[in-house]
């Protein structure tokens, strides 16, 4: 993972792009870029400060249950937090994703149930000593459903880890709705007897890739959130382990479209992007990110109204008609969405890894 330090042009473009801000302006008719940051933001507001939803941090790496390509709960290592410096989380990110989705490639196409059968009804709590991990603490608890098993969820820290003394934030109930051509777990998030998100996550392969998607919603019923809507896929290729990232999401004002790909290995992977957010006009951000260059273009309703360009370390940023300090906002709560949809991931890398 040590590559990912090199692999963060997207930073310096928006400290440039902050830096330069007073280069400022008038934005093509029909997209306000100040409306638009804050409707970004707004929806970001939704998934970034909604407690129970982060909580699902916590379940990344920290156990797998499935059979019977099951690993060991106490052999299992949580990969490092991805990086959450401005414009670089999200490649962070997708390497790690990558990551963990090559360590899934060898597994069995289909299995013939996601849970062994001596966990089926049972509620896994955070077992606070060493190694701390999630553990049937136990087994007399009621409510978890017969087909899979509940997760009780805890207020987590800055590592995504539960924070001490533990604070309960909700519960999250795992179902296995297989069949005979995909590994299918449908997922209910609930705070008290309200449904925090209500989604399905479907594991597919063939000869030539893997395939995670998710589908779904969620909403923060304790801080008064807008209800986002998503569809996420990755699909990573068997033969080169390049992975294709589709994440669509919206909160009924505001839409976005975060379609990403990362190929070529180590050092010299390339990082693709076409991320757009919609309320109203749309604003486009669309480039490549490799070693040692960037190459983005920022576009108002498909007119480019800035590019940056050159090195990693001192991108240029060449303002047409942009409104920069706007495109910084936009640019790092982009990036931030696309980490917290990834999180939605979190419980089907746990079931199906």
């Amino acid at each position: 993972m040590s590559r990912l330090t090199q692999l963060m042009a997207l930073g310096a473009v928006v400290a440039t792009l902050t830096a330069g801000a007073c280069s400022e302006s008038t934005a093509p008719p029909a997209v306000d870029p100040t409306a638009m940051a804050t409707a970004v933001t707004t929806l970001n507001t939704s998934l970034a400060q909604n407690q129970v939803f982060q909580s699902l941090s916590a379940l990344d790496g920290t156990a797998v249950l499935g059979a019977p390509v099951a690993r060991a709960i106490a052999a299992a290592q949580p990969l490092p937090a991805p990086t959450r410096s401005p414009g670089s989380a999200w490649t962070a990110q997708a390497v790690r994703t990558r990551t963990e989705l090559e360590a899934m490639a060898g597994a069995p196409a289909a299995v013939a149930a996601l849970f062994f059968s001596n966990v089926l009804g049972k509620t896994f709590q955070w077992d606070t000593t060493r190694p701390a991990g999630y553990r049937i603490l136990d087994s007399t608890l009621a409510g978890a459903p017969s087909n899979g098993v509940r997760f009780i969820l805890y207020q987590t820290d800055t590592t995504g880890q539960p924070s001490l003394p533990l604070l309960q934030t909700g519960y999250l109930d795992l179902s296995d709705i297989s069949n005979a051509s995909v590994n299918e777990v449908h997922l209910l998030l609930h705070v008290g007897s309200q449904t925090a998100a209500d989604y399905t996550i479907t594991e597919q392969k063939t000869t030539a890739s893997l395939s995670l998607t998710a589908a779904g919603y969620v909403v923060n019923v304790v801080g008064g959130g807008s209800r986002v809507n998503f569809n996420l896929s990755h699909v990573l290729a068997l033969s080169d382990s390049s992975l294709s990232t589709s994440y669509q999401a919206n909160d009924g004002a505001t839409a976005v479209s975060l379609v990403s790909q990362v190929s070529g290995p180590g050092t010299t992977a390339v990082l693709t992007l076409d991320w757009s957010a919609t309320n109203g006009g749309t604003v486009e951000i669309v480039g490549t990110n490799s070693v040692p260059a960037v190459n983005l273009a920022f576009k108002f309703n498909g007119a480019t109204i800035a590019t940056a360009t050159g090195s990693q370390a001192n991108a240029t940023i060449t303002p047409l008609t942009a409104p920069l300090a706007q495109l910084a906002t936009i640019l790092t709560q982009l990036d931030d969405v696309y980490v917290n949809l990834s999180l939605l991931f979190a419980p089907g890398l746990l079931v199906f890894g």
